[in-house]
C-alpha cells in the first residue's frame, strides 16, 4: 500500500467519523429510529451528499486496490474533501 492509498483510506475513515458526530435523528419524536447526515455545504452553499462524498472515495480506495493511478483532478477533489471532513478532528481535541 502505498502512501496516496493511505491517505485514500484515512479520508474514507475520516468521512464516517464525521457522519457519526453530525448525524442528527430524522424523528426526533422516536429516537433512535433513523437519522440524517446532512449534506457538505461550503459557505451556506450545497455542495454534495455526504453519501456521494463517501462513495467517490470508495470508488478511488478500490481502484488503487487494482494498482489504477489517480488523477490530478481526483487528488484536488480528494484534498477538498479532506479540507472540509477534517474539521472532526479539530473538534475532538
Amino acid at each position: 500500500m502505498n502512501k496516496v492509498h493511505k491517505k485514500i483510506k484515512h479520508l474514507n475513515h475520516t468521512l464516517i467519523v464525521w457522519a457519526e458526530d453530525n448525524k442528527y435523528p430524522t424523528n426526533p419524536g422516536n429516537p433512535g429510529t433513523d437519522y440524517t447526515i446532512p449534506p457538505r455545504k461550503e459557505n451556506k452553499i450545497f455542495v454534495s451528499e455526504w453519501k456521494d462524498d463517501l462513495k467517490f472515495v470508495t470508488k478511488l480506495d478500490r481502484w488503487l486496490s487494482e494498482d489504477r493511478t489517480l488523477t490530478s483532478k481526483e487528488l484536488q477533489m480528494c484534498n477538498q474533501l479532506y479540507e472540509f471532513y477534517s474539521g472532526v478532528y479539530e473538534k475532538r481535541n
